[in-house]
């Protein structure tokens, strides 16, 4: 027979409290002693004291988790790497609220609102984080209508304040143009993500603001819109290459789009460091595998991502205006992938 799993009147036998005082000093209630506190919180991982979700959720009517929702490519790609970091570090930030993470995946037919209204409508978390957000994304209308918790990963046009965590797409294009067009590279193809992301239109003012600060042409540049995948970025690249042989450079939305790209000019006999060709790709995956080929990466650690994002789901669930909850992250460009072999720290 197995023992009894320990609760809170476990605690407060062994320690000689009640359990009023042995549930509030696990909230870090003000009106318990500090010394009490740590008692009875050393006492809890002790005797490995969990929360019941089940018995929480009917004396407060929350659920004890939060959603991420993950965007699923199409079958065969490679997926989102980065994604998982991300997830372990959102997942460790929430435990220090006794929260646990919920992983819902929006499939790539499916109306991107139709996973958050499941989890709002079926009570399946307390907040949602989603990313692939567009300029009045329905999702973050729908959550600020019914008053629902969440964190975007990425950001909108809406009037409302909400909280997010994104990347400066803007200046990181700004400096990836100019960084190319320094090395003489005036035909410059932009494999870039679908129209309505809402990164798109940062991206594309950061690369015509470089064209203009360059003094050239900003219509000069060729935009390739495509969706992220490898498949859709090599057929995409295949096209530009196919119909504009003079290119002599890309700068790719994602990960996976950079390595859609370097297949198609593969298949195409190209090389980047044979032909001059210069490679820049956006992401969060750390790319470990060698690599011959030339390539830029402006690396978006999501690690790092995760835990800004446990900590304004924190704030926001504690009252904080989510106004107060925007964060822009700078990107880290990477001139050579062997640094994440070599263990750099970003």
């Amino acid at each position: 027979m197995s023992a009894a799993r320990p609760n809170l009147r476990t605690i407060a036998d062994r320690l000689g409290l009640s359990i009023t005082t042995v549930s509030r000093a696990l909230k870090d209630g003000p009106e318990v002693k500090p010394d009490t506190v740590a008692r009875v919180k050393a006492a809890a991982a002790d005797i490995g004291y969990q929360p019941d979700a089940r018995g929480v959720m009917l004396r407060t009517g929350k659920t004890m988790q939060v959603c991420s929702i993950l965007y699923s490519p199409e079958v065969g790609d490679y997926g989102d790497p980065g994604f998982l970091a991300q997830v372990e570090s959102l997942t460790q930030g929430l435990e220090a609220d006794n929260y646990s993470l919920l992983v819902l995946a929006q499939t790539r037919g499916e109306d991107p609102l139709d996973p958050v209204r499941k989890v709002h409508t079926q009570r399946l978390a307390d907040a949602v984080v989603f990313s692939r957000t567009t300029l009045q994304d329905s999702r973050a209308k729908y959550c600020l209508q019914h008053d629902f918790p969440f964190v975007s990963f990425g950001r909108t046009e809406l009037l409302t304040p909400h909280a997010f965590v994104d990347h400066d797409d803007e200046q990181a294009a700004y400096d990836a143009v100019t960084r190319l067009l320094d090395d003489d590279h005036r035909k410059i193809g932009m494999i870039d993500p679908p129209e309505a992301l809402t990164f798109f239109g940062y991206r594309k003012q950061g690369a015509r603001r470089a064209m203009v600060d360059a003094g050239l042409d900003p219509d000069s540049l060729i935009w390739m819109p495509s969706d992220i995948s490898v498949r859709a970025a090599r057929e995409s690249t295949t096209r530009l290459f196919n119909a504009q042989r003079d290119v002599t450079a890309v700068v790719c939305a994602s990960q996976m789009t950079m390595i859609g790209a370097l297949e198609a000019l593969m298949e195409l006999g190209m090389d980047t460091i044979r032909d001059g060709i210069g490679v820049v790709g956006f992401g969060g995956m750390p790319f470990r595998m060698l690599s011959k080929q030339k390539l830029a990466y402006y690396y978006q650690p999501q690690r790092l991502v995760g835990e800004v994002l446990a900590n304004h789901l924190h704030d926001l669930m504690n009252g904080t205006p989510a106004s107060e909850l925007q964060t822009l992250l700078p990107y880290h460009r990477i001139d050579d992938l062997a640094a994440f072999r070599d263990g750099e720290d970003f």
